[in-house]
């Protein structure tokens, strides 16, 4: 192998020919650094976009589900509510057979908040940050709303085994679950509309989830009548296709 010394510079000239090859490739790899950075990051920030925009269409297709079942709510809360001012402080004249409660949809936030966790969300645009982090504030709201509805729910369903007169503080109580189970219904019907009119705007439509439907092969089980038998009730409710894990009393 030979090996070739290197030359002397003999002028300015030279020395400044030497040292603009050397700028010169520097700027050359550092340009091409910043351009395979600038793609990783576009590839990385669309990777983000879509995965967040693809849990909102499955949250969105929930929500519709959801308002599939709003008029069985809302006849349900009609029903009781004629029951309760029927009743007044005394014996209930119609003791509802099955109270039930609305179906549960749980609105996932785990994309947005990994995205925003690693850093990916930071390589979007500020209108984009913006317009998509909307959906986790919208997710968080429906989630508190369903799980306070749940709550007044399991105080009406308190109805189906009630001995005795209802009383003063009976006929509060049933009223006050009443308010909120009402209340609620309203709140997610806000909150739903809301996430459908912004993912309107962004061109965002929902999807069917891979893994889970929006509607059961039964029916839900606040759509059955008020005077179904429990038994009755929970063996519609068993049949395949139905959800695995049962009514609450």
């Amino acid at each position: 192998m030979d090996i070739h010394k290197p030359k002397p510079v003999h002028s300015w000239r030279e020395l400044m020919s030497e040292v603009g090859v050397v700028v010169i490739g520097i700027v050359i790899a550092l340009t091409l650094e910043e351009g395979v950075r600038t793609l990783h990051d576009r590839e990385i920030a669309s990777e983000a976009r879509e995965a967040v925009k693809e849990e909102i269409r499955q949250n969105l297709s929930y929500m519709s589900g959801r308002l599939e079942t709003q008029p069985c709510i809302e006849r349900r809360l009609d029903e009781i509510g004629r029951i309760l001012e029927a009743s007044r402080e005394g014996e209930l004249t119609t003791r509802p057979n099955w109270v039930s409660q609305p179906s549960v949809y749980f609105l996932s936030n785990q994309r947005w908040q990994a995205a925003t966790g690693s850093g990916r969300i930071s390589l979007l645009t500020t209108d984009e940050q913006g317009s998509l982090g909307v959906f986790s504030v919208i997710n968080t709201r429906f989630n508190d709303a369903e799980a306070r509805e749940q709550a007044a729910w399991s105080q009406l369903r308190g109805l189906e085994s009630w001995q005795g007169p209802l009383g003063a503080q009976g006929r509060v109580h049933f009223a006050a679950a009443l308010q909120e189970a009402r209340y609620e219904i309203w709140e997610t019907r806000i909150t739903i509309g809301l996430a459908h009119r912004l993912a309107q705007k962004l061109g965002i439509k929902p999807s069917l989830p891979k893994t889970m439907d929006t509607s059961y092969a039964v029916p839900h089980a606040v759509c059955l009548p008020i005077t179904t038998p429990r038994e009755q009730a929970l063996k519609i409710l068993s049949q395949d296709g139905s959800p695995p894990w049962g009514q609450p009393k």
